[in-house]
């Protein structure tokens, strides 16, 4: 249990500010939508971290946790390189 609330509580961060980014690439930047989008990142974090418990085992939600960070940089990098970013 101790291992999954480690995974629960520092994987989430990196995955949570990862996604919360990559919404931040996608919309615009205006204060009207990018802070909404701020204040959603303890609520996101708190869902990341509840849903990496119902995962069964922990190196399967340490490994859904790590595929999310990279897949939402990469989708992220993937944006700004190609110019569709709005940041």
């Amino acid at each position: 249990m101790l291992a999954k609330s480690l995974v629960a509580t520092l994987l989430s961060v990196p995955a949570t500010l990862a996604v919360i980014g990559l919404l931040l690439a996608v919309t615009p930047t205006t204060g009207t939508f990018a802070m909404p989008l701020l204040l959603m990142v303890f609520p996101a974090w708190l869902a990341m971290a509840f849903g990496s418990f119902l995962v069964p085992e922990t190196k399967h939600a340490a490994a859904l946790l790590v595929v999310v960070t990279v897949v939402a940089l990469a989708a992220t990098a993937l944006l700004k390189y190609l110019g569709l970013a709005l940041v």
